[in-house]
């Protein structure tokens, strides 16, 4: 695999998790939660109840493709925002990370948009596989190859991932969108590396925005695997969960900005 690079910034330039990074991701995540204000609003569910909404949207004619494309555009404008508010000039490419699970379409689909606005994208799918075998995710992936400026990279194991790890500081930002709890499962390779490659990203202080919630967090329970990075915001979709507002999730999650995709009204009555 070609060694990828990233642009680095002149030193004066660099930043760090410091006070004036989290205000920035803080201002971000409220600007978002204003306007999204209502959704901020509704009650938190259970996963099994998201999941008893979302199954209820498809028999009323919601599809996948609703789901991903509405997602992937909420993922496109809060990666911008964040984006250009740390790095205004538009030097440092964004750099996207996922696995091949139904949770990495929304953070696929956002990079075309992000092409379009003029950022630079580097793009990681973390999989043995030459393709994802997900329908919605093998279709995304498929459509970057001839978007212009996105770089796309497979990496199965740690030994590809090193290829990124020079430079990973030199980013404006990470979509991470590696599927997250994985349950008490061991993980994969492919996602270990992955998940490596976004700790570092952190480490260096990069602002990271996991889709649908950090990887290594547990959904279902509220649990974190040991040795999860973790991220800045959590970008949620229709309603937050009951395991998003346990006090031991609170620095894992970063800031909760929970987003609409317009589901049926009936797929959730208590919403109206």
């Amino acid at each position: 695999m070609k060694k990828p690079t990233f642009a680095k910034p002149a030193p004066r330039a660099r930043v760090h998790i410091v006070e004036p990074d989290r205000a920035l991701v803080v201002a971000v995540a409220d600007s978002y939660r204003a306007r999204w204000a209502y959704q901020q609003r509704l009650a938190p569910v259970s996963a099994a109840a998201l999941r008893g909404m979302m199954l209820k949207a498809a028999r009323l004619g919601y599809s996948t493709r609703d789901a991903v494309s509405i997602g992937g555009a909420t993922v496109a404008q809060v990666a911008l925002d964040l984006a250009r508010a740390r790095d205004p000039e538009g030097s440092l490419p964004i750099f996207v990370i996922v696995g091949a699970s139904g949770d990495a379409a929304p953070a696929l689909e956002a990079v075309p948009a992000l092409a379009g606005a003029g950022r630079d994208l580097v793009v990681v799918l973390c999989t043995p596989r030459a393709r994802p075998d997900e329908g919605a995710v093998g279709a995304a992936w498929d459509r970057l190859e001839f978007v212009r400026g996105v770089r796309r990279f497979r990496v199965p194991d740690m030994r590809e991932a090193a290829h990124f790890r020079a430079g990973i500081d030199a980013v404006a930002l990470v979509i991470e969108g590696l599927g997250g709890g994985h349950g008490g499962r061991p993980l994969t390779t492919a996602i270990a590396a992955g998940v490596d490659l976004v700790r570092r990203a952190r480490e260096s202080g990069v602002p990271c925005i996991a889709v649908e919630g950090p990887v290594g967090f547990d959904p279902e329970s509220g649990a974190r695997r040991r040795g999860a990075p973790g991220c800045d915001i959590s970008l949620l979709f229709h309603r937050s969960l009951l395991a998003h507002h346990l006090p031991a999730a609170q620095k894992m999650l970063g800031e909760i900005v929970v987003a609409p995709i317009q589901l049926p009204a009936d797929a959730d009555p208590a919403a109206r």
